[in-house]
């Protein structure tokens, strides 16, 4: 399986809802963004993909080669020195369109919940991955103070 020890992968409301993109692109675009969190691109090969998502290498190239086309990521190939073998792909969401999804995304900041996180979880580094989008895209602030988080749960507990 896939080198890239995920645990999940979490498709924000604006990609799940977005009509310009088939299922498949949404959880490819998804996994590029949160890939990409750390350098602004991933490296994440058709191969690894079609694990992933246990669809042919063949369809994972035109999924990508789409989501190109569509304005979503722009692909950048390194090659080999002296030569026209491809050393990697770099997968880069387009900045103005991750823009647009990031400061219209619903996801409450961490450090303005109004239930306290636990010391051991506070620092870890998903949160610091969360702070610094949070950061980059300077979101809009929004009221959870009157959310029913129970809601949230299936058996209502």
């Amino acid at each position: 399986m896939s080198n890239l020890n995920l645990k999940g992968l979490w498709i924000p409301i604006e990609i799940l809802t977005d009509k310009n993109l088939s299922d498949k692109e949404k959880y490819i675009y998804s996994l590029v963004i949160f890939l990409s969190q750390e350098k602004q691109y991933c490296f994440c090969t058709n191969k690894t993909i079609t694990e992933l998502l246990n669809i042919s290498v063949t369809q994972v190239s035109k999924l990508v080669n789409s989501l190109k086309d569509k304005g979503y990521i722009n692909i950048e190939m390194i090659y080999k020195k002296n030569s026209k073998e491809v050393e990697m792909r770099k997968l880069i969401p387009i900045e103005e369109k991750l823009n647009t999804l990031l400061n219209k995304s619903l996801i409450p900041s961490p450090t303005k919940l109004q239930y306290p996180i636990e010391e051991k979880f506070k620092d870890n580094k998903y949160n610091k991955n969360i702070n610094k989008i949070n950061n980059k895209a300077n979101f809009e602030q929004r009221d959870y103070s009157n959310f029913d988080w129970n809601n949230l749960y299936a058996n209502g507990e």
